[in-house]
């Protein structure tokens, strides 16, 4: 294999996608920007879509924090038809935000852990470029 450091940004990106879904059995893996727009993806995206609408679900997550008075929401789930749980989740990346979507049957054990260490891969790749 190549040195990473040679390699394109997408292509960093989607083998750093692709390593975590296969490691923790997920469907697909989506990055998208803060305004639904794909970045990069892993694994067959069955509801394509989602990256458009995950932003306004962060937004209605972060409106149900303030409502219920919680402190902080780890991350907003979607469930779906056919055995899939969409785990949706704003994470910063080099000061600027994006939207994470993992499309799953359960949520990963250890998820807060599984994203913070997700984002710190991307953010080292993207850091790179």
């Amino acid at each position: 294999m190549e040195n990473t450091s040679e390699l394109k940004l997408d292509v960093r990106l989607q083998a750093i996608l692709e390593e975590t879904r296969e490691m923790h059995k997920l469907h697909s893996l989506l990055l998208a920007d803060q305004n639904g727009l794909p970045i990069s993806h892993a694994g067959k995206i069955a509801h394509a879509g989602m990256a458009a609408i995950a932003p306004e679900l962060i937004r209605v997550g972060d409106h149900a924090v303030r409502l219920g008075e919680y402190n902080s929401i780890t991350c907003v789930a979607l469930v779906l038809e056919d055995s899939h749980l969409m785990v949706i989740k704003d994470i910063e990346i080099n000061n600027k935000p994006f939207v994470l979507v993992m499309d799953t049957a359960t949520v990963p054990r250890g998820i807060r852990k599984l994203i913070r260490e997700l984002r710190d891969r991307l953010a080292f790749a993207m850091h790179m470029e």
